[in-house]
């Protein structure tokens, strides 16, 4: 049998669920809290044992979405749903500038389009900007928000060789659109045309991605073999809609959440059979790779969720031999995709290392003796970024509190196994940098926004408080936060917050299970106190 190393007793997510210290003051409420909580996950489970995490729908969806209703005319009431939801979305507020003008323009109103993309992308700092600025461009012109853009090489400028397979399509429609939108068909070619075709069969979208699948039907609809096909997948939006009439980016988070979910449950204290039932849940859905994708069905693996499951999977306790097999088979995963730089990126080996990313990695693989060089590089890239002049990485997340205690927490847990190692001294000082980061920035109100000067929300300050309630000297700020969130919890045991997740970036979309998962970790890191204790 595979041998599978046990989770660090002081640098886990998953914050041990009882320790042996005075509790602290208002134990009694924060426990109250915590397990009603934890009830609210339990009772979340489906059928086959993955945390039930459907993703709410949102604008840029829904108008995409009615564009395709549109041209191929076929069924008026899930248009007449769908304008509904953008018209009240309107009304209510759109969440940014793209989806306003998204919205705007598949109504059949004027928007600006050139104008809504300065102020989106204006300053967001991030590899990925370039792209970005191609594919909303692309999108809004689409929908009749702007001119297609002028490229100096528009057959390569879509190129996204060696990235994750939802990008390749989402980039490869993206293509198409532009062609025939700047009457360049010629410069579609065949492989462009075979990327896309998965779209277009029955089912669920492929990689659980609803973006990606509509803009690919927008683009097969040009070709007349695609029609029919078109059509029949355009009758089916219907059923992937919400209760409020849009289309949601993602089919949900399930696996995501289970990970999360069962990190949290298990700092809570849940039974053994409760997080065993979990553990089975995501062994079932491990993709061929040995990794995870964020949702049932996805096969496109990515670091992020492999990590969690990997970091679940140590926690839960073993019900069948095999387990340690399948950790193994994630561990391998997240090894073949380190980069020469010593970081992670989210998808694929030779794309950008991530901080919060690594980080994740370095959370997952530390346990295991064998993984420390691997360790080791990866916590000198986080520190090496970290040291850096410039803002914080938000990555996946709107959040600068995901990244920092990701970060934490990786430091810790390479301070944890290899204390006398070279890059101890490196990354102590950056996780003392990190925790001052959020010490200084905490509100009045005791929470964390998104960003410093934002407005609390539980969310963001959920994860501050993981690494906050984890810093030596933090006791007061610590009991602030708890307080804030303590003052926040909903009749029902739940929390209401603003969205977190983030993609395309920076799009925000939401999860709403999420919150509980993320407000349950802070809540049993603040229970738990600093380590050695």
């Amino acid at each position: 049998m595979t041998h599978c190393a046990p989770p660090l007793p002081d640098a886990s997510l998953a914050a041990p669920g009882h320790r042996s210290v005075p509790p602290p003051p208002g134990a009694g409420r924060l426990d109250r809290a915590r397990a009603r909580l934890a009830a609210r996950l339990v009772a979340a489970a489906g059928p086959d044992g993955l945390l039930r995490a459907p993703c709410d729908s949102r604008m840029l969806e829904s108008a995409l979405a009615l564009r395709l209703l549109t041209v191929t005319d076929v069924d008026p009431d899930a248009r007449e749903r769908l304008t509904r939801r953008l018209k009240t979305g309107l009304d209510e507020g759109a969440p940014d500038p793209v989806q306003e003008a998204a919205a705007r323009a598949a109504l059949g109103e004027y928007a600006d389009g050139r104008g809504a993309l300065a102020r989106l992308l204006g300053g967001f700092d991030h590899f990925t900007a370039g792209r970005k600025h191609l594919m909303f461009r692309t999108v809004l012109a689409e929908l009749g928000a702007d001119a297609f853009a002028e490229l100096p090489d528009p057959g390569s400028a879509f190129e996204a060789r060696g990235q994750q397979r939802w990008l390749i399509t989402e980039m490869a429609a993206l293509k198409v659109l532009h062609a025939f939108g700047t009457r360049s068909p010629r410069l579609v070619t065949e492989d462009d045309w075979r990327v896309l075709e998965p779209c277009a069969l029955p089912g669920p979208p492929p990689y659980g991605n609803h973006l990606a699948r509509i803009l690919a039907l927008l683009a097969l609809r040009l070709r007349p073999r695609y029609a029919a096909a078109v059509r029949a997948r355009a009758r089916e939006l219907r059923n992937a809609l919400r209760e409020d009439g849009g289309l949601p980016f993602l089919t949900g988070m399930d696996v995501f959440a289970t990970a999360t979910g069962g990190l949290a449950l298990a700092g809570a204290g849940a039974p053994a059979p409760t997080l065993r039932a979990l553990a089975d849940a995501l062994t079932s859905h491990q993709n061929p790779d040995g990794g995870w994708g964020f949702d049932r069905g996805v096969e496109q693996s990515d670091v992020d969720d492999t990590a969690y499951c990997v970091e679940f999977l140590r926690t839960a306790p073993p019900k069948r031999p095999g387990t340690e097999s399948e950790t193994a088979a994630g561990e391998r995963y997240l090894l073949a995709r380190q980069g020469a730089d010593g970081g992670f990126p989210t998808f694929e080996r030779g794309t950008a290392s991530e901080v919060a990313i690594t980080a994740a990695a370095v959370n997952a693989l530390a346990p295991e003796p064998a993984h420390r060089a691997a360790v080791a590089a990866a916590v000198r890239f986080v520190t090496a970024r970290q040291e850096a002049a410039g803002p914080y990485e938000r990555s996946w997340s709107l959040n600068e509190s995901n990244a920092l205690f990701r970060t934490v927490l990786a430091h810790d847990s390479f301070l944890a196994v290899a204390p006398g190692h070279p890059a101890a001294a490196g990354a102590a000082r950056a996780r003392a940098r990190a925790a001052a980061r959020l010490l200084e920035t905490q509100n009045r109100d005791g929470g964390w926004g998104h960003v410093p000067s934002d407005p609390s929300d539980p969310i963001s300050t959920a994860y501050a408080l993981i690494a906050v309630a984890r810093t030596p000297g933090a006791r007061v700020a610590t009991e602030r936060a708890v307080r804030h969130l303590l003052e926040r919890q909903r009749p029902d045991g739940g929390f209401t917050s603003r969205p977190d997740q983030a993609g395309p970036r920076p799009l925000a979309y939401h999860v709403p299970l999420l919150t509980d998962v993320c407000v349950l970790l802070g809540l049993n890191h603040a229970r738990v106190g600093p380590p050695g204790l």
